[in-house]
């Protein structure tokens, strides 16, 4: 299935899938480093007995410089990554490095053969190794096809063209088996490649799909919460709507009924309204509301709430509140209403409001409460307006 999403890999997420690609590459090249030292280890114990100690200690160093210098690059390119545009640079050397280190040890076939031996021992126990660390790299080097192609093709290509110079039926022998070796091992490794790639490329787009679900989430989030403010708002004056007013004095009756909480509206509204948009206009008369509405909620302490009850009509629900401390504020709203201008184009305007106030009472509903309230404010009206009445 992996290999199958390789061949679906896409140009725009072919940056990332490679960046994933070599970033693993270079943590397997790093603790390949790490056990390379016993296969070079082995090789030296095979030989230095009949190579001796100098050329065999030799090789062992030579063929160790490769490793050192992968570790050192592969743990400063794992603390300190490289910028995108630097990925295949960096790629491309640690194909060189691995090539170089293929080189060594294939080279020990041709450095530790021992002449007109009919067993051949040395050349098949160096191969042997060969054959398992290039094994061995296929899985390692699994994230980069051309770093499994070109270590096995460096390690191996060295021993077959020795073997068939050797000329003898042993090494020819040798020689094609180890041709074998490599085609299988580059079949593999490609396999390899492509099972990786195509799970790295399904690991891309599900992290590009779970961070677009997260911006569709948030999305979503601030869309829900804007349609409940719009829901709960009344979208002239910013100020919550009659629905949701209504709510908090039901909200307001059943705390009262628990837990004896006591709790006052006052119901208002412009005085003459209705003159002011015939002489001025609706636009002014909204401006009037915005301006009124704004001035109200200077005056309110924090866990008041004010609503538009309809046209130029408010509501303000005061919990904790009784009778005489919702009247006192009714008293404030009001002269302070009347004490300035509201609007100052087309000309300035004033405007006064008459206030009904109604304290919950034990066993009342929130329609007999509204009424008593709207009884008030119909008592204030009927007394000449601009003026609070409880």
């Amino acid at each position: 299935m992996s290999a199958e999403l390789y061949d679906q890999i896409i140009p725009e997420n072919r940056g990332e899938v490679d960046a994933h690609c070599v970033r693993t590459l270079f943590e397997r090249a790093r603790q390949a480093t790490q056990l390379a030292p016993l296969g070079t280890l082995f090789i030296f114990w095979v030989v230095y007995a009949t190579a001796g100690l100098p050329l065999a200690l030799g090789w062992m160093i030579v063929n160790t410089l490769p490793d050192a210098l992968t570790f050192v690059l592969t743990s400063r390119l794992l603390r300190n990554p490289p910028p995108a545009g630097r990925i295949a640079y960096w790629h491309n050397w640690q194909v060189v490095l691995r090539i170089l280190q293929g080189l060594c040890w294939g080279s020990a076939v041709v450095v530790f053969h021992i002449p007109d031996d009919p067993t051949a021992f040395n050349d098949i126990a160096i191969l042997a190794v060969l054959a398992a660390v290039t094994a061995t790299n296929v899985v390692s080097m699994a994230p980069s096809f051309r770093t499994v192609a070109g270590f096995c093709i460096s390690t191996l290509l060295v021993p077959i063209l020795y073997s068939v110079w050797l000329g003898d039926v042993i090494h020819i022998k040798i020689a094609v088996a180890l041709g074998l070796l490599l085609l299988v091992e580059l079949q593999f490794g490609w396999d390899a490649y492509r099972q990786f790639a195509g799970g790295v490329h399904q690991l891309v787009l599900n992290q590009k799909i779970r961070k677009q679900l997260e911006l569709r989430n948030i999305e979503l989030g601030e869309l829900n919460q804007k349609l409940r403010v719009i829901a709960i708002h009344d979208q002239l004056t910013g100020l919550y709507n009659r629905h949701f007013m209504v709510d908090q004095i039901e909200r307001q009756r059943e705390l009262f009924a628990r837990h004896g909480n006591i709790c006052s509206i006052v119901l208002f509204d412009i005085d003459h309204f209705k003159q002011i948009n015939d002489r001025y206009g609706h636009a002014v008369g909204d401006d009037v509301l915005v301006a009124f509405s704004r001035r109200v909620e200077t005056l309110l302490r924090q866990g008041d709430a004010l609503g538009r009850y309809g046209g130029e009509e408010f509501v303000l629900v005061l919990p904790m509140t009784d009778l005489n401390a919702a009247l006192h504020l009714a008293e404030r709203i009001r002269s302070a209403m009347a004490g300035s201008p509201l609007v100052f184009q087309p000309e300035e305007i004033t405007v006064t409001a008459s206030f009904g106030v109604a304290q919950l009472e034990q066993g009342e509903d929130a329609d007999h409460w509204l009424l008593r309230a709207d009884q008030a404010l119909y008592r204030a009206k009927e007394n000449g307006r601009n003026r609070a009445v409880a």
